[in-house]
């Protein structure tokens, strides 16, 4: 996605997503797409981070430190990519948000990727593979469709910055959980 953005191979379907979710826009979908807002707030996110991190390290420091460590990297690698491209957010008309809680105003030149989507769906990653159930992982799935959604119906975001926000997470939380799965395997192997 990112190569795709930095061509800007993009630049059509973007629009066109946008105006296409807008177009059945209501005042219900805006108090529902903004009520996301908040979920992905990076200080609501770190706070969910920090739970995590410390529920990983109970079960053992190395899965703590993975958890805090992730979890910056996704931080670190967004604001590199929002700053290393060239990919301007939608246009102040296509703005459908009216509520920002808690939000610390960064300007950085580039859109991509979402920051919310890439925290959201490496936490549902991190959360589901920490407590192994399918239910919550269901849960989590319907979660971060949600965030990818109200992204874009909010015109905070494009879809392409959306879905690398959404392929930032997923790699980081492919790597947690694949980590996690090891320990669980060797716990019970040791047992």
């Amino acid at each position: 996605m990112t190569a795709l953005v930095a061509v800007r191979a993009t630049q059509a379907i973007d629009p066109a997503a946008t105006h296409a979710l807008q177009s059945v826009a209501s005042w219900p979908l805006d108090v529902l797409a903004n009520a996301n807002t908040l979920i992905g707030q990076a200080s609501v996110t770190l706070a969910i981070a920090g739970v995590l991190t410390f529920a990983a390290w109970r079960r053992g420091p190395p899965l703590g430190w993975l958890a805090a460590g992730l979890f910056v990297l996704v931080g670190a690698a967004g604001v590199a990519l929002k700053v290393g491209l060239d990919h301007p957010a939608p246009p102040e008309e296509l703005h459908r948000a009216f509520w920002d809680p808690l939000s610390v105003p960064v300007s950085t030149p580039s859109s991509f990727p979402s920051g919310h989507v890439a925290r959201v769906t490496f936490l549902a990653f991190f959360a589901t593979a920490l407590a192994g159930t399918s239910r919550l992982a269901v849960a989590l799935v319907v979660l971060v469709a949600y965030t990818l959604w109200a992204r874009v119906y909010l015109g905070e975001h494009w879809l392409s910055d959306a879905v690398g926000g959404l392929a930032l997470g997923i790699a980081a939380g492919g790597i947690a959980a694949m980590w996690i799965e090891r320990c669980r395997a060797r716990d019970i192997r040791g047992s």
